[in-house]
């Protein structure tokens, strides 16, 4: 038994070939190298895919946005304006990717990284940037002009700059219940506030708005907020004590509660006659003195008529009437105000995109105007904005537990009129003036331009950069974010359901038994 265990094998013959396994035949060599190769170049093929892809990604847009209102994508008139751009623009965005993306809320935050990187992916002209203030701290005080801190975004075009917040990317509302305010983020404003900063950096040609004050007037910063993020110049001036730069083409005079001196207001005419293209704002308020058409019982919170800009405003074919307008069909009205409500544009010329859009126009607590005049001499004037069918006037002298009635109803009120002169200047070439008058000191309100559903800010822009003779007007919708459904049929259920669950599934089984059933028979 022991001679089977300790039995020694016998050794090959002098001569005979010696087999070396499977391990080193020259087949399974063979095959070995190949499956190496095979291997690295499968890698290497991998890698290089990545690296193009990636490229491609920052370069143009491969990537599909299936949110229902395009959220995550830029316009057409962005990508129509990079098309065209013929300067070399840097954006810089003050943080890492991950840690601007990281926002609060994250969503809008995500949502306003994603359309500042659609920047590059369309016009070779604009290069992009990440830069991590903690790795480079110094970075900032390259651009000494701005006040620049971590999240903030540079838009740089030579030795032209501008900054944006966080702030100014999203369209913010303070809810004032409770103890403290509290902010919450109503909608983006991200492509907005990108593409009006390129324009700010890149155009050849800035336009400077001018705010009056001295006499009590309104504020109106939301407003010249939106104008400067759209390349106009802002500044405030009180015309007691100085004249209107004569740079300007438009001047923002917001329901002052004082009169104006009639030398003040000469030197708005002279302003309006200075050049082609001069214009007028003007916002007025049931909250100031009476204008024309005073009652013959004024109401005693009424103060004293403003003589002097009432006569100015005759002289241009316009009159503020006093009075609130009031609305009266519940489809119209927003919440439970009869003052706050949408209107109606008055023409086609200046409001077809709103219309195409589906736009309307809200002017709360509005006063009526009224036409003096609709021609005479070299000045006409026009309705742009009026009440709905279903309006109404209530009477500045009203008690407090007034109620409308037949006498007080009203059709077409007119709520935002135009005045426009033509005329020869010394030199014999064609000017234009325009007195812009509005019955609403509260059109310009925060929460109506920020709103997505009114017209406010995108008409009012355009209107005033038409007027002022601007060729670059801008403006895209703000976007509000939020959870959408996937609406599909029971048939896309069933097909969608067969590719995914059933087709992809098989094929990926068939593909591997193929593989094992052709390696076991190597």
């Amino acid at each position: 038994m022991a001679e089977k265990f300790f039995s020694k094998k016998s050794s090959p013959k002098p001569g005979a070939a010696v087999s070396r396994g499977p391990l080193f035949g020259k087949r399974n060599l063979r095959y070995g190298v190949v499956s190496v190769c095979v291997t690295l170049a499968a890698i290497a093929v991998i890698v290089l895919f990545n690296v193009v892809v990636t490229a491609l990604f920052t370069r143009y847009p491969l990537d599909i946005d299936l949110t229902e209102d395009q959220i995550f994508e830029i316009s057409r008139e962005t990508r129509e304006y990079l098309a065209a751009l013929d300067q070399d623009v840097e954006i810089y965005v003050l943080n890492t990717e991950s840690g601007f993306a990281a926002g609060s809320p994250r969503e809008y935050f995500i949502q306003a990284n994603e359309v500042i990187g659609k920047y590059v992916q369309y016009s070779s002209r604009v290069r992009f940037e990440y830069v991590d203030l903690i790795r480079n701290p110094d970075f900032p005080s390259r651009y000494p002009a701005v006040d620049a801190t971590i999240n903030d975004i540079l838009i740089v075009s030579g030795n032209r700059v501008r900054k944006l917040s966080p702030r100014d990317l999203f369209n913010i509302q303070t809810d004032y219940q409770g103890y403290f305010p509290q902010e919450f983020i109503v909608s983006s404003k991200a492509e907005q506030a990108m593409t009006s900063a390129i324009i700010g950096v890149t155009s050849r040609n800035t336009s400077l708005a001018v705010v009056i004050g001295g006499h009590g007037e309104l504020e109106v910063s939301a407003f010249t907020d939106l104008l400067r993020m759209n390349a106009w110049d802002v500044s405030s001036i009180n015309t007691m004590t100085e004249s209107i730069p004569s740079g300007a083409g438009l001047v923002i005079l917001a329901a002052p509660e004082r009169d104006l001196s009639l030398e003040e207001l000469d030197g708005i005419d002279r302003f309006l006659e200075s050049g082609s293209d001069r214009v007028l704002l003007y916002l007025s308020s049931f909250r100031q003195p009476g204008l024309s058409g005073q009652s013959d019982e004024p109401d005693e919170s009424m103060q004293t008529a403003l003589p002097n800009l009432d006569a100015f405003l005759a002289e241009w074919g316009l009159a503020v009437d006093p009075g609130i307008v009031f609305e009266t069909n519940s489809s119209n009205i927003i919440g439970n105000s009869p003052y706050l409500a949408f209107a109606d544009f008055a023409e086609d010329n200046y409001a077809k995109v709103m219309t195409e859009k589906g736009l309307r126009p809200v002017l709360p607590q509005s006063r009526p105007l009224r036409q003096v005049f609709e021609a005479e001499r070299y000045r006409r004037t026009s309705v742009l904005i009026r009440s709905s069918p279903s309006s109404g006037i209530r009477p500045a002298n009203a008690a407090l537990d007034w109620e409308p009635g037949p006498q007080d109803l009203r059709s077409g009120i007119p709520l935002l009129a135009l005045s426009s002169s033509t005329r020869n200047n010394v030199d014999g070439d064609i000017v234009s003036a325009h007195v812009l008058v509005c019955g609403s000191a509260a059109v310009w309100n925060p929460s109506i331009l920020g709103s997505t559903n009114i017209a406010n800010s995108a008409y009012f822009l355009d209107l005033a950069g038409r007027l002022a003779g601007r060729e670059e007007q801008f403006y895209v919708q703000d976007k509000t974010l939020g959870l959408s459904n996937l609406n599909v049929t029971a048939g896309q259920v069933i097909i969608l359901a067969l590719i995914f669950i059933v087709l992809i599934p098989l094929g990926v089984l068939v593909t591997g038994i193929v593989v094992w059933l052709r390696r076991r028979h190597r």
